[in-house]
């Protein structure tokens, strides 16, 4: 269960929904393997991100549609906490606003599991169920590790694919560098799908960056 900070309606009457270019649920890891230090530096990078000029001109060039973006911590299976509600994002401005509302926010769990597939099925309970019409639906889930939560991550995966949603993986390999294979092979799916791993969690600012210009582009790029 997700515990949210608004209500959302769901998707029944697709004339109600609100149009935009993509819609895309940004997932920290906050499992127990992620020490306070690495978690600030997941936060503090992807804050920086959508400050850095590269990526806000991005943002810019999907007006007048815009991408909505939440932004969610996840751990084990009924621990997800929405951090950032969907916000449009149409301009240079708005996006470096919300790279301060990133900065401003703190960790909300310190979970014991490293349960991916909760992230896959409440990411995709956020897209269902909000109020945008996205030309594409996007899950960014950043991490260090493997599923290890026992739930059945291949069912996850089926069905965000089924729904058309795309789960593209940001794999952290401070402490197991086998983590970009395994993202490769049993998280990420969808049309387009991929990884771009870090190093560690210094490079996670570079990673996340590169990540986000890639699924900034324009539908027809």
């Amino acid at each position: 269960m997700i515990f949210l900070t608004l209500a959302f309606s769901t998707k029944a009457n697709a004339v109600d929904l609100q149009p935009v270019a993509l819609e895309l649920v940004l997932a920290l890891d906050s499992s127990a393997s992620v020490d306070a230090k690495e978690f600030k530096l997941q936060l503090r990078g992807l804050a920086r991100a959508f400050r850095d000029r590269d990526v806000s001109t991005a943002i810019g060039h999907l007006a007048p549609l815009g991408v909505a973006v939440a932004v969610v911590q996840w751990g084990g299976a009924g621990e997800t906490r929405l951090i950032i509600p969907f916000t449009v994002l149409n301009s240079k401005a708005e996006a470096i606003a919300f790279g301060l509302r990133i900065a401003h926010s703190r960790r909300r769990i310190r979970a014991t599991d490293t349960s991916i597939t909760t992230a896959i099925q409440d990411g995709q309970k956020l897209l269902d169920e909000n109020q945008f019409d996205g030309q594409r639906r996007v899950i960014d889930i950043s991490g260090d590790g493997r599923d290890n939560s026992g739930l059945d991550i291949e069912a996850a995966r089926q069905s965000v694919n089924r729904a058309h949603i795309t789960v593209n993986g940001l794999p952290i390999a401070a402490d197991e560098s086998s983590v970009t294979k395994y993202y490769r092979e049993h998280v990420i799916v969808g049309a387009d799908s991929f990884v771009e791993p870090a190093l560690d969690f210094d490079d996670y600012a570079r990673a996340i960056k590169a990540k986000l210009l890639r699924e900034l582009l324009p539908l027809a790029s």
